[in-house]
């Protein structure tokens, strides 16, 4: 599997067979301008999306015949599968987040979407295991504190952490009150910086141990 950290919370996975799934394309808004870039055009397969704030909805941006997905549904890209799960965005706006579970071949990537850090049992157990966790972290602690993200992480212990939603300069205007997860990086062992923001991964290629992966934002480039 082939996964494209194009930044903030927007991933591109690709598996063997060509399939193209896309999550959480970002965006501007009349009240929202976080971005100095839009996003690009892409070719997928699927789209599918956490919630509906505009830096996390953004399918105008795509081909008009490209399929979204909302909610708890299921479905298939090339010889990927991907699943819902609803339960709540972090803080006070009570709307709701879909966490999206990814499997290829054995390894399960789970995108957490702006989802609340303190998930009930039922949610939990849906969930399943993890292999590849992609979560917000920034040491504005916008959405949750180092707390709740440590406990999070326990919870769902999975092999690699890999911090999204944060300010990445050159893509993310300053001020939209985020800040880079430096700081709780620092806090992690192991952690491996990637060079690239494209990776593969496997069954094998998983450390034994957990890891905090920091995945340098394609678009910010």
């Amino acid at each position: 599997m082939s996964v494209l950290y194009l930044g903030h919370s927007a991933f591109l996975f690709e598996d063997e067979s060509g399939g193209r799934l896309l999550i959480d394309p970002f965006g501007n808004s009349d009240t929202r301008k976080w971005f100095l870039k839009p996003f690009p055009s892409l070719d997928v397969d699927l789209v599918a999306v956490t919630h509906d704030h505009s830096d996390h909805n953004a399918v105008g941006a795509l081909p008009p015949s490209t399929e979204a997905m909302r909610g708890a549904k299921t479905g298939t890209v090339g010889q990927t599968t991907i699943s819902g799960i609803v339960d709540l965005h972090a803080g006070p706006s009570g709307i709701s987040n879909t966490i999206y579970i990814i499997e290829h071949e054995g390894v399960r990537f789970c995108h957490f979407g702006d989802n609340r850090p303190g998930i009930p049992d039922s949610v939990r157990a849906a969930l399943g295991e993890i292999d590849v966790l992609m979560v917000p972290a920034d040491d504005s602690n916008q959405l949750f504190s180092y707390y709740e993200l440590d406990l999070l992480v326990e919870t769902l212990k999975p092999t690699v952490v890999i911090p999204m939603h944060y300010f990445t300069e050159g893509l993310t205007d300053p001020g939209c009150g985020l800040s880079r997860p430096d700081a709780w990086v620092r806090r992690q062992s192991p952690r491996r910086p990637l060079r690239r923001s494209r990776f593969r991964i496997d069954r094998r290629g998983l450390p034994y141990e957990r890891e905090v992966w920091m995945v340098p934002p394609s678009l910010a480039e």
